[in-house]
């Protein structure tokens, strides 16, 4: 089969260019020619750039060979040229090879002329295979630098039997060592943290064994040769072995892993805290039980108590004393993001203003209070009340911290969180910030303590001097008011917390304040759902002093049994939230599609299980409640909830 060939002639000799022509054909070629005699013609017809070989006689006319081979070389393409001549002397082939000729033949001796053209087709098929090969390998090794530089990955090369260590450009910069300082494997041990060194070696002996199968991969610490920093590193590589098992090269990458580490540390602080408040939360629930029942009846002893009474003080001193361990106990809910909040919406740089003189009088003369606010900080959704609590912790915190005197500077902000920033800062997501910004120059804090600084109970303090729960209760607030806390702080350094909360875009909302008055029954049936047996004997006693009428049960169960039983009407529903067989919401569903209208008074430690049940026919008290409290929310709901054609006698409320 003949084999197709693109032949580009410089001939001035017709009868000459016949005569290669058949010479080709007769060698099996089936040749597509085109003759050319001078510089244009060869420069015009090179445009077309698909020949497969080029034959040229030397000498033409105004034209040879060696300006052929330049005007070859000036555009670029790869074609192989045979040089044909009469005469041709060593001296002149060897020039014309020097030239770029790929072959010369004399024009009395044509024998070689297939074959030549049939090795330098083959010759030159390679070189273009090379150079694909070459451009493909530059092309990867590009893609691999980019994707090295994208991601700092180092590499490393150990020979384990000299101990040569060789670093890239990244390696060195993970371990903290200038690109021209001499590194050995003393200088790996050296950068190890001094908590990982021995575990970290001890992995290497263990992959340098042949038992081992050869693979290495380790995560550790880092504190740089030259600048000190600590670093997290993952090490992965591949342990070769000579033919009697030893040990003779490692090669691996390592990865700095810092950031991971960090923000895998942050998930398992806030899972730590997430669980805790849970705890705190049930501990709350059962606590405020219990306080109820004291503060209750100390409050109904002091009502029965003259003024003049020889344990009047000593009652007062153990209600007070109660109380102090019910606001504890409202520190413990807060924490757990359990604490009822009426949001309203903020101007955080009047907020801070309130609360200015009150912070001088806590913070006392020796410490500095200064405001720095932005006027465009704007307004966030959160309980006043609440947020108080909040400023009025972290200033105590800070004034703890600077017990020789100091500065606190409290400062405000709005903040466009931006994705980038909200993928390396786990506290807070795209958006549109307001920030609060809280700045001591106290005494700092080491990474230990703020590992630990939301816990409950966690404090530096001494015994008696604290006790614990300021800050996880400023924790449990932020919380609870969908903002985030971001902490800022080293040994004698001072440190900043800044408070995270979702711009309203609102304006503030006037305050307002409840008058609060004792209303008696207007002869108003109760029925009261309370497993405590205590809470609910101190609950009965005070609605019917106060001439309510009172139906008891120990859980929802027995509740809805006894308003089926009832044959009167019963105004209110007034439950525990968890009580066991039937809870307070499954209660309130069930009493609700019986007894529509009738308004529900819920009471317990925390809310977070009810808040969507509540409606215009719904209110909530918090344990541990004051015999005014209770009265007061039992009164102000059924006056709210009464129609207004209600008319009901009953019994004159009890002195």
């Amino acid at each position: 089969m003949s084999k197709p060939l693109r032949l580009l002639q410089i001939e001035d000799s017709e009868s000459d260019a016949d005569m290669i022509l058949r010479l080709l054909m007769q060698g099996g070629f089936e040749v597509f020619a085109q003759r050319v005699e001078d510089a244009e013609g060869l420069r015009l017809a090179l445009q077309d750039g698909s020949w497969d070989v080029i034959v040229a006689d030397y000498h033409l006319p105004g034209f040879e060979a060696p300006g052929a081979l330049r005007i070859l070389q000036e555009c670029g393409h790869d074609i192989p040229c045979i040089v044909v001549s009469g005469i041709m002397g060593e001296d002149t082939a060897v020039e014309m090879m020097k030239s770029g000729a790929h072959d010369y033949l004399t024009k009395n001796n044509l024998t070689r002329l297939v074959p030549a053209v049939e090795r330098e087709l083959a010759e030159a098929a390679a070189r273009r295979e090379s150079k694909q090969a070459q451009g493909e390998l530059q092309a990867s090794e590009e893609r691999l630098a980019l994707a090295v530089e994208a991601t700092q990955i180092g590499t490393f090369d150990f020979y384990p039997q000299t101990g040569n260590l060789i670093w890239s450009k990244f390696a060195r910069q993970h371990y903290g060592v200038s690109p021209e300082a001499e590194v050995t494997y003393d200088t790996f041990l050296r950068a190890l943290h001094p908590s990982d060194r021995d575990r970290v070696t001890q992995t290497l002996q263990d992959a340098l064994r042949y038992e081992s199968g050869g693979d290495y991969a380790h995560e550790y610490r880092t504190l740089g040769i030259e600048d000190g920093e600590e670093r997290w590193l993952s090490s992965r590589g591949r342990v070769f072995f000579d033919a009697e098992s030893q040990a003779v090269r490692v090669v691996g990458v390592i990865q700095n892993i810092t950031e991971r580490k960090r923000l895998e540390q942050q998930l398992l602080q806030s899972q730590k805290i997430e669980s805790v408040g849970r705890l705190a939360g049930s501990i709350a629930h059962d606590f405020n039980n219990l306080l109820t029942i004291i503060n209750g009846y100390a409050h109904l002893i002091l009502a029965e108590m003259g003024p003049e009474d020889p344990y009047r003080d000593s009652m007062e001193e153990l209600s007070k004393a109660a109380m102090q361990a019910a606001g504890l106990t409202r520190q413990l809910v807060s924490f757990s993001r359990r604490q009822v909040a009426e949001p309203k919406t903020i101007a955080v740089n009047e907020f801070v203003k309130d609360y200015e003189n009150m912070l001088r009088r806590l913070l006392g003369e020796n410490i500095e209070l200064a405001l720095s606010l932005d006027s465009q900080a704007g307004t966030f959704r959160a309980d006043p009340g609440q947020m108080g609590q909040v400023l009025v912790n972290l200033a105590v915190n800070a004034k703890d911290a600077m017990p020789s005197g100091g500065k606190l500077v409290i400062e405000t902000s709005c903040m466009v969180v931006d994705d980038h920033f909200a993928r390396t800062h786990l506290y807070v997501s795209p958006g549109e910030y307001v920030v609060l910004a809280v700045t001591d120059t106290g005494t700092g804090m080491s990474a230990e303590v703020k590992s630990h600084l939301f816990e409950p109970f966690f404090t530096t303090k001494e015994p008696g001097k604290g006790t614990g729960l300021g800050l996880s209760t400023v924790y449990g607030i932020v919380n609870q008011s969908s903002g985030s806390i971001w902490v800022s702080s080293e040994p004698d350094r001072g440190t900043t917390f800044k408070l995270f909360f979702p711009s309203s875009g609102l304006e503030a909302e006037p305050g307002s304040t409840l008058s609060i008055e004792h209303v008696s029954s207007r002869g108003e049936t109760i029925l009261l759902a309370e497993d405590e047996e205590g809470v609910r004997k101190y609950t009965r006693e005070i609605l019917k002093r106060y001439g309510y009428i009172i139906l008891e049960a120990h859980n929802g169960v027995e509740a809805l049994a006894v308003a089926r039983k009832h044959s009167a009407p019963i105004h209110l529903l007034l439950t525990d939230i968890i009580m066991p067989g039937m809870g307070g919401v499954e209660l309130t569903e069930k009493f609700k599609a019986e007894f529509p209208g009738v308004p529900v008074l819920f009471m317990s430690g925390y809310t977070d299980q009810i808040i969507r049940h509540w409606d215009a026919l719904s209110a909530y008290i918090q344990k541990p409640f004051t015999l005014s409290d209770l009265l007061t929310q039992v009164r102000e709901l059924l006056d709210r909830t009464a129609p207004s054609s209600l008319s009901i006698e009953g019994p004159s409320a009890a002195s």
